[in-house]
C-alpha cells in the first residue's frame, strides 16, 4: 500500500525516509496561471472550512508557474498532475513530458472556467507510454460509469484515483464529505473491472481507520489532502502499522 501526498501539498511535503510514499507536484498547466504568492492569496482568501457541508472549500483555480517549471521542479520519483485548460493543452504537454515521467491527469478541478466541455481524448497520449511507473487519472466525484468505461476501456488509464473536490457553489469541496462518493466509486470499479484497476482513494483521510476504511472497501492506495495542513498528523499516519 502506498501513500500519494496530493498536489498541491506534494509541492512541499516529500516524506523521503519513506519508501512507500509519492508527493504528487502541481497541477500544472500549460501555461503560467500565477506562481507561489498567487496560490497563497489564493488559500487566504478562499480556503474556508463550511459547517454546512462538514468540510473544506476552496477557489485556487490551480495558480502555477506553468509545465515548464514543473517538469523542472518534479523528479521521476515523483508524480506529476497535469491540467487541461485550453483545447489542445494535453497533447502540447504530452510533448513536453518525458515518457519515463510518472503523472496524474486531473480532469476534474472544479474552480477552472471552460466555454466547453473539453475532450479527454489526448490523455492517450500519457497511457501509451509503458516506461511510466504511475498514469493516474483524477477524476470528480461525480463521474459516471459510462465515463469511467471510457477512461478505462476506451483510453487505457489502469490507475484510478477517487476523487477530486465536489463541485459547490462555494467552489470546491473536500473532507469527510468525499467518503460516500468515493465508497461508490470504489464499488463502482470493483464491480465492473474486478481487480484490474489499481484504485487511489483520498477524501475525508484524517487517520490511519478512515485509510483502512478504504482500504478495505477494495482501495489499493491512500491520497492525503487537507490532513497535509497538519503535516505533523499526516508522519503519524503512514508510520501506522496493522
Amino acid at each position: 500500500m502506498k501513500y500519494f501526498i496530493a498536489a498541491p501539498f506534494g509541492n512541499y511535503l516529500k516524506y523521503k525516509s519513506f519508501s512507500n510514499v509519492y508527493p504528487v507536484t502541481g497541477t500544472w498547466t500549460m501555461k503560467s496561471r500565477g506562481g507561489l504568492l498567487k496560490r497563497l492569496w489564493k488559500i487566504a482568501t478562499t480556503l474556508r472550512y463550511n459547517s454546512v457541508y462538514r468540510g473544506w472549500t476552496n477557489k485556487l483555480g490551480l495558480p502555477n508557474p506553468g509545465i515548464l517549471v514543473g517538469v523542472r521542479k518534479t523528479s521521476l520519483n515523483e508524480i506529476l498532475s497535469i491540467g487541461e485548460v485550453e483545447s489542445g493543452d494535453f497533447k502540447k504537454i504530452a510533448n513536453i513530458v518525458s515518457d519515463e515521467q510518472s503523472v496524474e491527469i486531473n480532469l476534474s478541478c472544479p474552480n477552472i472556467e471552460h466555454n466547453s466541455k473539453l475532450s479527454w481524448d489526448d490523455t492517450r497520449l500519457f497511457t501509451n507510454s509503458s516506461k511510466r511507473k504511475f498514469c493516474i487519472v483524477k477524476v470528480s466525484p461525480l463521474t459516471t460509469v459510462d465515463e469511467l468505461k471510457f477512461l478505462i476501456e476506451e483510453i487505457g488509464f489502469k490507475q484510478i484515483h477517487c476523487c477530486n473536490t465536489l463541485p459547490v457553489k462555494e467552489g470546491g469541496l473536500s473532507g469527510k464529505t468525499l467518503r460516500p462518493y468515493v465508497n461508490k466509486m470504489i464499488k463502482n470499479i470493483r464491480d465492473n473491472w474486478g481487480e484490474s484497476i489499481e484504485i487511489i482513494a483520498g477524501g475525508g483521510v484524517e487517520n490511519y481507520q478512515h485509510a483502512n476504511d478504504y482500504l478495505s472497501l477494495g482501495a489499493n492506495h491512500i491520497s492525503l489532502g487537507t490532513i497535509c495542513f497538519t503535516p505533523w498528523r499526516v508522519k503519524t499516519l503512514i508510520n501506522k502499522r496493522d
